[in-house]
Formats: C-alpha cells, structure tokens, sequence
C-alpha cells in the first residue's frame, strides 16, 4: 500500500512538471505570435488621413475618390472623404480642411478651384506639421508648404486634343489637317486655372488648322445641364458647329445631347471631344455616342495621392510636382485605356502656370515623353518576368 502510494506521489509530480511545461510553452508561443503581430502592425502601421474634391457633382471627382478609398482600404488606413455641396464654395473646402485638422487627421488632399482661398486651408495644416497634398493640380501656391503637387499636364493634354481636331475636320471634308475648315465651339468650365490652361492649350493645338474658326465659348460650369444649355442656344445661332469642346466631359456630353435632340448626328454631322475620361464618357464612346476624352484616368490619379503619402510616412523624398499620363480616347483605344494598358504611372514633373504658355517647353517635354516611355517598357519587362 505505501509502495503504491509512493509510486502515485511520483507520477503525480512528473504529471504536474509536464502540465508546466506545457503550459510555459503555451506562453511562449502566444508571446512569440503576439510580437510577430505587432512587428507586422508595425510595419504596416496604420493612418489617417483625409481627401477632398471640391464636390462631388462630376464623375471625376467621385472617381478619385474612389481610388483613394480603395487604395487606403488595402492599406488599412482610415480615410475621410468631404466636400462641399459646389465646386464653387471655395470657402466651405477650406472649412472642411480646419474641421478635420481638428479630428486628427495625419495627412490632407485637396484639389482646390480657387486656389487663393486653399492657402488658408495649407498654413493651417503647416501649423499642425500635418503634411498637404494638391491633388489634379500642379500649380504651386505662393504661400504655405505644400508636400507634393500630383496632376497631369493640363496644357499639354489640352493641345493634343486641339491637334485631335484637326485631324477630325480634316478627314471630314477629304482634306489635310493644314487645310482642314470647320467651326468649333468651346465650352468653359469656372474660370480658375483650370479652364485657363485647358482652353489655352486647346487653342494652342488648333494651330495645326489654321482656316479652323472657333466661333463661340462660354462657361457651362462643369455641368451636364448648362452644357447642353449653351450648346442649344450656340446651335440656335450657328447651326453648322462642328466641334463642341468641353473643358470637362460633362459639359460636352450635355452639348451632345443637346445636339442630338436637334436631329444632329454624332461623329457625322459634329463630334464632342472634352477632357477627364469618367465612366460616363466612357461608355457613351463605346456606344458611339461621343468622340473622345482626354483620359486622365482619375481612379488612378486618386491611387497616386495615396501612394504619396504612404512614401511620405515612410520617410522617401517625394517629387514636388509629380506628373500622371494622360491619353486621348476614343473607339480606337478604349479598351485599352479601360485595363489600365494607357497608364504609365506618375513621373517627377515640372510646375504648371496660368501663363499662356505650356507647361515644360519642347526640350523638357521629349525628356517627359522619353521617362514616361521608359517607365511603361519597364513595366512590361516586370511583367513579362513574373510571367515567367
């Protein structure tokens, strides 16, 4: 019985040693997994930041948005996405700038209109060392600190659509570019840099046809509606327009509408060409019921923005004006332009001013032309290796 007893007491302690050890190697290993998450949360330690367009009445800007949301999700950040009701309420953009300052936010885009009003909103963030960002926009402000400028070359997509049209009105009256004729209606948006440097370089492009005559421009304010308002009554008065431009698709797709309901067919009788390449567009010109866009592929542009400031928080030096592509679009390309086959990625760029001059000059834009070339072949190399 005492034999027996010991012999029980034995196995007891070798039980209760092993239970031990069990359960300190339990604790190790929950310890070991708990360090290794919060050296992986470490690595990719979340943000908060905030992005504003200054509205949300054009496809575009929701568009960006949505890059921006998207690319932010996969880093798990947090995003805040504002604006105010109107592109034209500078003063509430700026207002939403100070609120979230107030919230905490870590890093801030916006893409101004009246860009005089926005260096409130800058000194304000500078004052907190929170780092701004202009998004859609390379035009640098003359107070304040902004950390980088990310946009594409509004002047330079401008004047390759004024190129475009030259070739539109040449193959529409058998003729060549330099001989070409025709009528072109121009359709501004706010008057900002914006539809300064769109409509400058547009006109830049029509040197190209000199016989062209532009016969009319006036503001729509980016609006579908008021589009095809002033196209109807510029139809009233000149029944022959046959190019309407718009500084933004959404004005000229309300000016092809306004052309359609007046019995006049798209791509024969007048074509509608215009700058941003949304979604609407997008599917309008697969439908044959729009000529082109300058795609500027906001999606991606939002990505950039995002991009950006996940270099910025990892301490990389950004490029103070960082360029993304642009492509004209049509039924030749669109499917290209769709699966991102046109975008090259964003570049180190130059600043873009309201001068009346282009953005960089011949020598800077074949040296522009020839990175961008060389960032696409390799993209393709990359490509081509991980096939293998």
């Amino acid at each position: 019985m005492r034999k027996f007893s010991l012999l029980s007491f034995v196995l007891l302690i070798a039980a209760i040693a092993l239970s031990s050890t069990g359960v300190q190697a339990s604790q190790n290993a929950q310890a070991t997994m708990a360090a290794t998450m919060s050296g992986t949360k470490a690595m990719g330690k979340s943000h908060y930041v905030a992005f504003l367009p200054p509205a949300f009445t054009s496809p575009f800007h929701v568009a960006m948005a949505d890059g921006a949301k998207a690319r932010a999700a996969e880093l798990g950040w947090k995003i805040d996405v504002q604006a105010p009701a109107s592109e034209g309420d500078f003063a509430g953009q700026v207002a939403l700038v100070q609120q979230l300052l107030e919230k905490g936010v870590e890093a801030v885009s916006a893409n101004p209109i009246q860009v005089e009003a926005m260096v409130t909103g800058v000194k304000a963030a500078n004052a907190k060392n929170v780092p701004f960002f202009m998004h859609n926009f390379i035009t640098p402000i003359k107070e304040g600190k902004v950390a980088s400028y990310i946009g594409y070359d509004q002047w330079g997509g401008a004047e390759k659509l004024g190129a475009y049209t030259c070739q539109l009105l040449a193959k529409k009256y058998n003729t060549t570019a330099a001989a070409a004729k025709g009528k072109v209606y121009i359709l501004l948006g706010i008057d900002s840099i914006f539809s300064h440097r769109r409509t400058q370089g547009y006109k830049a492009g029509l040197a190209a046809c000199p016989a062209v005559t532009v016969v009319g421009e006036q503001t729509a304010e980016w609006l579908r509606e008021k589009g095809a308002n002033v196209a109807t009554a510029a139809l009233q008065k000149t029944p022959d327009i046959d190019v309407f431009y718009g500084n933004s698709d959404e004005m000229a797709i309300g000016a092809a509408l306004a052309a359609d309901k007046l019995g006049l067919k798209i791509n024969k009788d007048f074509f509608a060409i215009a700058i941003d390449g949304n979604k609407p567009t997008l599917d309008l010109i697969q439908q044959g019921k729009f000529t082109a866009t300058l795609g500027v592929d906001p999606t991606r542009m939002g990505v950039t923005v995002i991009d950006a400031m996940n270099d910025l928080f990892n301490g990389k030096t950004l490029p103070q004006f960082l360029l993304t592509p642009s492509t004209i679009v049509d039924s030749t390309n669109i499917n290209d332009y769709i699966a991102g086959k046109t975008w090259s990625g964003a570049v180190s760029g130059s600043a873009e001013e309201d001068n009346g001059k282009a953005t960089v000059g011949s020598a800077g834009a074949a040296t522009m032309a020839a990175t961008m070339s060389g960032t696409k072949a390799i993209a393709a190399t990359m490509a081509a290796t991980a096939t293998k």
